[in-house]
């Protein structure tokens, strides 16, 4: 079993309270902090996802391990979300039913939830890195193996917009499609990344990123590529509008949060147990915050009509209304937490 990193966790905190942050109209209060954001949120949780990759198991075993962590949880929420608004008269259940079998596609445009995109395409990836180490590990060269990694880059850069959409006739009739089931045609642009985690995590230690001059240097280079160049990212529709500027920002962003998450981790105990919770609960942070943060932010304004207020009220909300989900629901319920592919925490278990 692969040892826990306690920066890790911090960076995979910070990671997820930036993807709640980007769901929700911050951009009206900086666009400039959303465009950083989006530049590297979603590579830094592939790399993250990537940097424990264990390639030392059967197929088969990593297989199942990925579905009970990835598709169980993607499918408990889908079954949870119709069957509650069949049961509270939000939808009939022929609405509901064609809304499941969409779900079932997996792809970010045909989800009430679009977030949830994430965890299917995420085993997908997680397979492919599997496979792609197992063919590449024969070469014994670790230079090779990253001219590869940025090849199928390039390639996946190419081509990202020839699946969204694109159309397919079947008995006469043309239909139209977003994307690939399970989001296979963003494999190798995530990939890439997720990989990148797995190789990073064997070329360098923790000592690499308590550098202050690194922490310095890449957050200074994420603002300056963002402030001169505006070439988007979004991984979900597809965009990755340079091979080079994108690729660069979510790189030096990566760095940036590794370096600030050990920074923190040495220095800062209170903020980084925080950080280390949100880190470890990411999963249900994922799931619930979208909804939670709706649903809030549109109260907070209409009761104020302050825009940026019910912003940040709406992210505070989904932030704490998903921590108080796990605490209340899923912590200590063994079937609640079977479904969401989490084991249930234990007296012993808990630090």
């Amino acid at each position: 079993m692969l040892k826990r990193i306690e920066f890790i966790d911090i960076a995979r905190g910070i990671g997820i309270l930036l993807v709640v942050l980007g769901h929700n109209d911050f951009g009206y209060i900086s666009p400039f902090a959303h465009q950083v954001i989006y530049s590297f949120h979603m590579p830094l949780f592939f790399f993250l996802s990537g940097y424990f990759l264990n390639t030392t198991v059967g197929f088969s075993d990593f297989a199942l391990k990925r579905f009970n962590a990835l598709l169980k949880p993607y499918y408990f929420t889908i079954f949870m979300i119709y069957f509650m608004s069949i049961s509270f008269g939000i939808m009939g259940f022929p609405t509901a039913v064609r809304r499941i079998v969409k779900s079932l596609y997996a792809s970010g445009y045909y989800l009430d939830w679009v977030q949830l995109w994430f965890l299917p395409h995420l085993f997908v990836v997680s397979l492919y890195s599997f496979f792609f180490y197992k063919l590449t590990i024969r070469l014994n060269n670790r230079v090779l193996r990253w001219a590869l990694l940025v090849l199928t880059l390039w390639v996946a850069s190419l081509f990202l917009k020839n699946f969204y959409p694109f159309s397919v006739s079947v008995l006469g009739r043309s239909y139209t499609f977003f994307g690939l089931p399970f989001s296979l045609d963003l494999t190798l642009l995530s990939g890439f990344f997720f990989i990148m985690g797995g190789e990073i995590r064997q070329t360098v230690t923790e000592r690499t990123f308590e550098n202050p001059f690194l922490l310095l240097g890449s957050g200074a280079g994420m603002l300056l590529l963002n402030f001169f160049f505006r070439q988007q990212i979004d991984f979900n529709t597809r965009l990755y509008e340079s091979f080079l500027i994108n690729t660069s920002e979510a790189i030096i962003g990566i760095l940036f949060v590794l370096t600030l998450s050990r920074q923190i981790d040495l220095r800062f105990r209170r903020l980084a147990a925080t950080l280390k919770y949100f880190g470890r609960i990411s999963l249900i942070l994922l799931i619930f915050h979208v909804p939670i943060q709706a649903l809030w932010g549109q109260k907070i304004l209409a009761m104020t009509d302050n825009l940026p207020l019910s912003i940040w009220g709406g992210f505070v909300m989904g932030v704490a209304g998903s921590a108080l989900l796990h605490e209340l629901f899923f912590k200590a319920n063994p079937v609640a937490s079977w479904w969401i592919g989490r084991q249930v925490e234990t007296a012993d278990r808990v630090r």
